[in-house]
């Protein structure tokens, strides 16, 4: 008897029957497909936090720059007169004769910011953002509070570029301020 159920169990065939191997290849098939949906809403989540703190950092950075330039300036030379709104900001202490200490801010053809400071050029963006041409706005005041001295007011759009042709995002913020020129 032990023989005979010996011989059963050596004799019987091993291996998947065609039930199961259809059932582990569609088990395998279903984890794969959510592995993967996972992955790509990781990647696509990533690279909206990218764009947006690219803007958001740069903005917050330009807005600084912007601030300090304005808040040290003691003449506006562009925008030349008090209501005036000009895409390019232009300080000096002389606007009649450049006395080198000219500070101004202007777009590039690339949509890149530039601070020319002392005849020399900075980028304060990189490539990661960008600036329509027509989106960043100079605006000169009087300003009443502070006994009528100069002041500039500034807005500008700042706009993530795509970082993948495959899963797109945008993202774009407004910045604005401005300050009272130095009065001595």
């Amino acid at each position: 008897m032990k023989i005979k159920m010996l011989n059963k169990i050596i004799n019987k065939k091993s291996g998947f029957t065609l039930i199961e191997l259809v059932l582990y290849v569609s088990l395998v098939s279903v984890l794969v497909l959510g592995v993967a949906s996972f992955w790509n809403v990781i990647r696509s989540i990533g690279l909206k936090n990218k764009s947006v703190s690219a803007v958001e950092e740069q903005g917050a950075f330009v807005s600084d720059i912007m601030n300090e330039r304005i808040r040290q300036a003691t003449h506006v030379c562009t925008p030349t007169s008090a209501g005036d709104t000009a895409h390019t900001l232009d300080l000096d202490t002389n606007c009649t004769v450049h006395t080198g200490s000219e500070v101004s801010l202007a777009l590039d053809i690339h949509g890149i910011l530039i601070l020319t400071e002392g005849g020399q050029d900075y980028s304060l963006t990189d490539e990661r953002v960008s600036m329509p041409s027509s989106s960043i706005n100079f605006t000169k005041a009087q300003d009443t509070v502070h006994g009528g001295a100069e002041s500039v007011n500034y807005t500008f759009v700042m706009q993530s570029k795509d970082y993948s042709s495959s899963s797109p995002f945008s993202y774009e913020k407004t910045f604005s301020g401005g300050g009272v020129l130095r009065v001595y």
